[in-house]
């Protein structure tokens, strides 16, 4: 299913964070060209970088205005959203530990954070997106994607976590 243009920054998001989340699964890039680095004390930091620049945004993004109106338009979805918070709240876990201890086990840890990245950006694609594209009426979708836009512009750019 082609994605709702209202959702398409968020999607946009999405892609970064899986580039992220394959590159700690596999501690290195597939990408030719890619800037990724081997170390993983450098993967860390740029975890951290990312999650200060691009994942504090788009969840609050979530959080503060797409889960509100998909848990009213969508009430029998109300459980989907409950696990889709306490998951980023697990994520900002995970980040902060790192940033407390950004030296101990990284090739257990970074491996972790990505698998539960990657499994938390293909529920929201695959489960809740193609949800709201279906059911949630498409002027509450296009006034949700407005204000959307507006606050994920005020996220400071941040290249894509693999390099060019």
């Amino acid at each position: 299913m082609k994605r709702h243009p209202s959702l398409i920054p968020l999607s946009h998001d999405h892609h970064d964070i899986l580039v992220l989340a394959h590159n700690l699964i596999r501690g290195q890039s597939r990408a030719p060209r890619s800037d990724w680095p081997t170390d993983p004390q450098a993967q860390a930091e740029r975890v951290l970088t990312f999650y200060d620049n691009t994942l504090v945004f788009h969840f609050d993004a979530e959080e503060d205005l797409l889960f509100p109106a998909a848990i009213q338009t969508l009430q029998p979805h109300t459980e989907l959203i409950g696990w889709l918070t306490r998951d980023h709240d697990h994520l900002r876990v995970l980040v902060s530990d790192l940033r407390q201890e950004p030296c101990a086990e990284l090739e257990d840890r970074l491996p972790v954070l990505g698998r539960r990245l990657e499994r938390h950006v293909r529920l929201e694609e695959r489960v809740l997106f193609q949800t709201l594209q279906r059911d949630m009426p498409a002027a509450e979708l296009v006034a949700i994607g407005s204000v959307l836009s507006q606050q994920l512009r005020r996220a400071p750019v941040c290249s894509i976590p693999d390099g060019p």
